[in-house]
């Protein structure tokens, strides 16, 4: 110590107790702070259960005294009059004739339109609108920019879809059936033979499964369906689906669709798990001489046409050739699917269960045929926008 200046060293001491009491006081004044705001919260959620019973939301789903954010409805009318032609058939996969008429088949079962106190404070969704969004979201657009073009919050984009969907599968004009009338099936055999150089005229369906592209199913899925993801697990396309085995005629109309089976499942499980199978085994159902035709995922049968195995030239080589233009409608259906529906273009979104994907796979399938029933098939290429949200969502 003697080596120290005294007053150096007694500066330095005073110095060092100062910053200590300083620090004492911010302690002291950040504790404060702390408590405060621990007790706001306490007398905020206080009042909030105490006052539940007297103060009720003005809207569904809205916290006491949030405000009403403020949108503007779309008018459809004005919306679509003013649209080009060809980028209405970019943007709904349709004609604008083709849509009113959608809408006249499904209107009866969407909501009436009218307005509930405290549930639309920016007024009633039309339902125009409603399948406006529909149609929109299943050819891939972004649901943020359906939400702001139409007028609504993003969660009405999703929910509503599931209105519209619901609404399709309980319009009987849009059900998918194979015919049961032995000259309906006639009929279908002969759209075949126009089809094949040979005027091969015993078709009445080409068959072949195609895998929907799903996320891997969740916990909530595997309670319900009862098994793990492994069994939706396609080794093949290395993703996760489920396994849609469908019929169409010669136009590419779908006659029959199932989606009963994981992605492992094989085509041939598939069908013979299927309901069609038990039909077509049953007596009389199907028109003596005719038959479905598929690929050599399927094994012969009565009712059902596979090519030779393993052959080189000569007649079987051939019969294949021609057996192809045939079964190859099935696949062309396909293609057209799935070009017109961008959603299937990659995986069904996570938050979509196993269930709900099947009911809106099986609605686009009715779509599909609705389309081709009004000579809507030839499609445009789907719009820029659609087709970079697709790709950002990991699709092709």
């Amino acid at each position: 110590m003697s080596d120290i200046n005294s007053a150096e060293y007694t500066s330095y001491l005073t110095g060092e107790a100062e910053a200590e009491h300083d620090a004492a006081l911010q302690n002291t004044a950040f504790l404060s702070q702390v408590s405060s705001a621990i007790a706001s919260i306490a007398m905020f959620t206080t009042s909030k259960v105490c006052g539940s019973s007297k103060e009720q939301s003005s809207h569904a789903s809205r916290a006491p005294g949030s405000k009403t954010k403020k949108r503007k409805r779309l008018d459809m009318d004005k919306y679509m009059s003013d649209m080009d032609a060809k980028l209405f058939r970019r943007k709904y996969r349709m004609e604008k004739s083709s849509f009113y008429n959608l809408l006249d088949i499904i209107e009866d079962h969407l909501p009436k339109g009218e307005r509930k106190q405290g549930k639309t404070p920016n007024g009633p969704i039309t339902n125009a609108a409603r399948l406006s969004m529909a149609l929109r979201y299943c050819a891939g657009g972004d649901p943020l920019d359906i939400a702001d073009i139409h007028g609504v919050s993003e969660i009405e984009v999703k929910e509503n879809l599931w209105k519209v969907v619901d609404a399709i599968h309980l319009s009987p004009p849009l059900d998918i059936k194979f015919p049961e009338d032995h000259r309906e099936q006639q009929d279908i055999a002969n759209g075949f033979a126009r089809k094949s150089d040979e005027d091969i005229n015993c078709c009445v369906g080409a068959i072949d499964g195609i895998l929907i592209w799903i996320n891997k199913p969740s916990k909530i899925d595997e309670r319900v369906i009862r098994f793990g993801p492994a069994k939706f697990f396609c080794g093949r396309k290395k993703k996760f689906g489920l396994n849609m085995q469908a019929v169409c005629d010669s136009r590419g109309m779908f006659l029959d669709v199932e989606i009963r089976f994981p992605g492992a499942a094989s085509d041939f499980y598939a069908f013979d798990e299927s309901y069609l199978k038990v039909k077509l085994e049953r007596e009389g159902f199907l028109k003596h001489g005719l038959c479905l035709s598929g690929d050599n995922a399927y094994v012969q049968a009565p009712y059902k046409c596979t090519p030779f195995r393993n052959v080189g030239s000569g007649a079987k080589d051939a019969f294949n050739f021609l057996q192809s233009q045939i079964r190859i409608n099935i696949e062309c259906a396909f293609g057209k699917l799935v070009h017109c529906w961008g959603i299937l273009l990659k995986a069904i979104p996570v938050n979509i269960t196993v269930k709900k994907t099947t009911s809106l796979v099986l609605a686009l399938c009715k779509l599909h045929n609705f389309c081709i029933y009004c000579r809507d098939s030839g499609i445009e290429q789907p719009s820029e926008d659609d087709v970079g949200n697709i790709v950002c969502g990991g699709g092709i």
